[in-house]
């Protein structure tokens, strides 16, 4: 099995106007499907969710540059999950289950292949 990292970009511009009852609706079936993936042993850690404002850090040529304008983002990171997969296509099959790509018509999951360390030599 490796593991797999699941980005969730993107999402859905109005969350913060929704009711507590439609959050928690939400909040229920990504719960759901962490339990799924739980039970059938895909589940490494069902990270979280990531705060709207942050930084960005870029090499500038002469020294690192920092922008604040996170929010200004319309390719903004909204949060993280890690899985296990036999595969990268199994992965990409269980990350169809997302809630997310259900509740938004912008969203996009990364599903990227985390490296092993090398094997070390003896």
């Amino acid at each position: 099995m490796q593991d797999f990292l699941l980005i969730y970009q993107g999402g859905d511009p109005e969350w913060v106007d929704k009711s507590v009852e439609e959050k928690q609706a939400v909040m229920a079936k990504w719960n759901e499907w962490f339990k799924e993936l739980e039970a059938s042993g895909n589940l490494r850690n069902p990270g979280a969710p990531l705060e709207a404002s942050g930084t960005v850090l870029a090499n500038e040529g002469d020294g690192i540059s920092t922008d604040t304008t996170m929010p200004e983002v319309k390719e903004l990171i909204g949060g993280f999950s890690m899985i296990q997969a036999e595969s990268i296509e199994q992965a990409t099959e269980l990350a169809k289950g997302v809630p997310f790509l259900k509740h938004s018509s912008t969203g996009r999951v990364h599903v990227r292949p985390v490296m092993s360390p090398p094997a070390a030599e003896g």
